[in-house]
């Protein structure tokens, strides 16, 4: 995937398919896709790529020529004995920008590099339901289903279609990805969308050009939900994750100094196959949030989302509801969520009524009380709510809210972490890159008093 901000993807209402793979997947907030800890990457999109597969960013920019002859993750995997095959869509448009293979001497005429008029995702889904699939399969889309010249909805809507088709989450229609072999008993897989970068100067693009991520794979013992806020991160540590996972040699002193990561890991136990799982729900309605950002909400300190994350034009002076899936955000023992109101909102009092959080069967919180939570001495002021887990040790306390920054409200959620979507466990851990998305499933839903929108 290309060019997007974390939050124009991570929490935000235009990618609802990648947000509902949170609660079972991992995600970093603060993913460097220009290099972190000291350790640059320059000439993206080229030069992340060319990091990704081969430790450095080689010296080149958008535009090379083959052929770069330095050692890549793939030699290092043929001679472990491992395999791997690499797609580009319809042609491979962007060419070694987007697609590193073909610009690397040792992997440019390879057998297992496809980048034909006609490769599609189908192609990667037949190869991932062969009887010996592939220990690394990689997929890059055509800028047009990317995000780079397509929306943030349209790229959305296309990983839907190649990860679930027609089906959901729990049940992937035929033909799909999460259909084939490679995440049915058997097989220990990992899926892996990557955005390579987000663009210098660029919407949404903050100090640390934080770019999103998800890290798919219950099976694999990914930590379903975990939300790091690592600053270390870049495309190095991706690629020292892969060589750990394969006790591979490192390629050079990048990938060697770089963190692999290993935090997205919870036990080493896959979990316990299941079709169920609990989804926890925030709610409430807002008055007079009239821009963009309006408000920023945190759960125990992890972004859930800025709202109104989308609107074309201002709603002030009337109650707006909102909705969002904070089920990967919800921990045993006490949990923070809080608003802080925008500092460029400055005169306006905005306030929130009706905070509800539930679970699918129940209501586990509802406050009636319109907050104001915007004061003239404080133009960033932040109202605060707290609920406790049933599940912590120390029992469960209630009380009111007041609108400064110190209003505990304690509710009861009757269960932890959500149980984990049936997949199956078994054999080496299998990569598949380059794809999009997501994390925290958000649902926006405006409702005006004479029409109603749905983002």
């Amino acid at each position: 995937m290309e060019n997007r901000a974390y939050t124009e993807v991570i929490g935000n209402s235009n990618a609802p398919f990648i947000n509902s793979l949170i609660p079972l997947s991992a995600t970093l907030q603060n993913y460097n896709s220009y290099g972190a800890a000291g350790r640059s990457v320059s000439g993206c999109s080229a030069g992340c790529y060319t990091a990704l597969v081969s430790g450095s960013d080689q010296g080149i920019s958008d535009g090379y020529g083959c052929c770069i002859t330095s050692t890549t993750l793939m030699d290092r995997m043929g001679t472990a004995g491992l395999t791997w095959q690499a797609y580009c869509e319809s042609g491979c448009p962007r060419g070694n920008d987007h697609f590193p293979f073909t610009g690397f001497a040792s992997t440019s005429s390879s057998p297992n590099v496809f980048t034909g008029s006609n490769v599609s995702p189908s192609d990667l889904i037949t190869a991932a339901s062969s009887p010996s699939p592939p220990n690394l399969l990689w997929y890059t889309p055509t800028d047009n289903n990317n995000m780079h010249d397509g929306s943030v909805s349209t790229g959305d809507a296309y990983i839907q279609n190649f990860l679930v088709g027609s089906g959901s989450l729990s049940i992937p229609a035929p033909g799909s990805l999460l259909a084939t072999s490679i995440f049915q008993p058997g097989h220990r897989t990992l899926l892996l969308l990557w955005w390579d970068e987000c663009a210098k100067g660029s919407f949404g693009c903050d100090s640390n050009n934080s770019t999103p991520n998800v890290w798919f794979g219950p099976t694999a013992g990914i930590s379903a939900g975990h939300s790091s806020t690592s600053t270390v991160y870049d495309e190095y540590s991706i690629l020292h994750l892969i060589e750990n996972n394969w006790a591979l040699p490192t390629l050079a002193s990048n990938d060697a100094a770089a963190a692999p990561m290993t935090e997205i890991f919870g036990s080493s136990t896959p979990p316990a196959p299941t079709t169920s799982f609990t989804t926890y729900t925030l709610s409430f309605q807002g008055f007079d949030f009239d821009g963009a950002n309006e408000e920023t909400i945190t759960m125990n300190g992890a972004l859930v989302a800025s709202v109104p994350s989308v609107l074309t034009a201002a709603n002030g002076a009337t109650w707006v509801s909102f909705s969002f899936d904070i089920t990967s955000f919800v921990v045993t023992g006490t949990n923070t969520l809080s608003f802080t109101h925008a500092s460029a909102d400055c005169p306006t009092l905005d306030q929130v009524r009706n905070l509800v959080i539930a679970d699918q069967t129940i209501t586990v919180y509802n406050n009636a009380t319109a907050e104001n939570i915007n004061i003239a001495s404080s133009c960033t002021n932040t109202l605060t709510y707290q609920f406790v887990n049933q599940a912590a040790p120390g029992g469960n306390t209630s009380s009111g809210g007041s609108s400064n920054g110190s209003c505990p409200i304690c509710g009861i959620i009757p269960t932890g972490s959500p149980t984990i979507l049936l997949l199956a466990a078994g054999g080496l851990l299998g990569l598949a890159s380059s794809f999009a998305i997501l994390t925290l499933r958000a649902r926006a839903s405006l409702q005006h008093t004479k029409r109603r929108l749905r983002n």
